[in-house]
């Protein structure tokens, strides 16, 4: 049994293994890997504090380093959980394209975030377009209430980010997977700090409230990365209303 890591490093070699599992207890040390495109945003500060957070309030065991790669980039295979940020228009050349899709069928995961704040945006048209190029017979399509992504390891209700603007998350769905997540409440804008450990964005409408709910979707991610479909039954929903993580 590998780790998801070296099973993702091996599948960017082309060395498949048949019925490797990518199970959570066999991941180490995780990381955040942003995707450079021109013009894609790049907030470090907001994915080290999430990290931080996911070790300090779970088991999961964390690097603290985030780092950026290029979609056509072998290291993009070293990094289980990658990021997508920008509020500008976009394009990935088809050898970008082909790497990023080899990765999400090797267990990769990439949560995309739009932080425009705005209803429509050119971030937005290109997400969608990326989309139909990586998984042209599976839409982008809103993310069920029950599913694993609001359970992880928080309840989540609503997924909010510096904005409270889309009730809902899309995904594209693989099976019973979701290698891509799509957010356009910019959740990054909630976690971005300065170097003096000030937030540099407000969270409107819901001020503090709605940032800790923010990152709380952000550990349910980083979770649900690792994981896949963990704990959707409702013993798990049990099990955290008794450990007091369901408010």
């Amino acid at each position: 049994m590998i780790d998801r890591r070296r099973f993702l490093a091996g599948a960017g070699a082309g060395l498949l293994l048949p019925g490797t599992s990518l199970g959570f207890g066999q991941v180490t040390r995780v990381d955040v890997a942003e995707l450079d495109l021109p013009g894609s945003f790049s907030r470090p500060s907001a994915w080290k504090r999430l990290l931080y957070e996911v070790e300090s309030t779970t088991s999961v065991e964390v690097d603290g380093k985030v780092v950026r790669v290029k979609p056509d980039d072998p290291e993009l295979f070293e990094h289980p959980f990658t990021v997508l940020m920008g509020q500008d228009a976009f394009e990935i050349d088809e050898a970008g394209v082909e790497q990023l899709g080899r990765y999400l069928a090797y267990g990769g995961f990439l949560f995309v975030d739009d932080t425009s704040g705005r209803d429509s945006s050119g971030f937005d048209d290109s997400v969608k377009r990326l989309a139909r190029r990586l998984f042209p017979t599976r839409p982008l399509a809103p993310v069920p209430r029950d599913h694993s992504i609001y359970r992880s390891f928080f309840l989540i209700d609503r997924p909010v980010g510096r904005i409270d603007r889309q009730k809902r998350l899309d995904s594209v769905t693989v099976g019973n997977l979701a290698p891509l997540v799509y957010s356009r409440n910019d959740v990054s804008g909630a976690l971005e700090r300065r170097e003096n450990g000030s937030f540099v964005h407000a969270c409107v409408p819901g001020g503090e409230n709605q940032r800790r709910e923010a990152l709380k979707l952000g550990i349910n991610l980083v979770l649900y990365s690792l994981t896949a479909n963990y704990k959707r039954d409702q013993a798990h929903v049990v099990a955290l209303k008794n450990q007091g993580r369901l408010e």
